[in-house]
């Protein structure tokens, strides 16, 4: 049993780690050119993505945006709703990574109760985190196949 526990604290700590350093990399299909990138604790942070409507031709955008002018047409929508399934990206890789520290806790603190809760919450952090991948891949097609333009996704754009 005290193996058991080792290894449960090693796997707990390992998948800490892995989630924290990859935590910044899953708003990677917002193009950085277009879209600020997703960090909640930025004081620029802002959940809208389009700032105004689209300029006449030889009007510049004001300069004291400090980003790149995106006007709210049909393209800016779709950017803004992939900007918020970001959002809603990082905030479900955290939801995952407390549940599984959670679980992990319960597993080590060692009574039958407590490993059967943990051995029943971790199967359904693994679906929820398929689904909530499966969705995300499922909306970006959609969202490239009505734009026609993939690499906005991609960061390529």
């Amino acid at each position: 049993m005290k193996k058991t526990k080792i290894i449960t604290i090693i796997g707990t700590i390992f998948a800490a780690i892995v989630g924290l350093v990859s935590l910044p990399s899953a708003a990677w299909a917002v193009n950085a050119a277009q879209v600020p990138p997703v960090n909640l604790t930025s004081s620029s942070f802002r959940l809208t993505v389009c700032d105004g409507p689209p300029l006449p031709a030889g009007v510049s955008p004001p300069a004291n945006l400090g980003h790149i002018y995106v006007p709210c047409d049909f393209n800016g929508l779709m950017i803004q709703a992939q900007y918020l399934i970001n959002v809603m990206i990082v905030v479900g890789v955290l939801a995952v990574m407390i549940g599984c520290a959670y679980a992990g806790y319960l597993y080590i603190t060692g009574t039958q109760e407590n490993i059967k809760r943990a051995k029943s919450i971790f199967p359904k952090l693994a679906i929820g985190f398929v689904l909530m991948l499966t969705a995300w891949f499922i909306v970006y097609q959609i969202m490239s196949w009505l734009t026609g333009n993939a690499s906005v996704y991609m960061g390529n754009g």
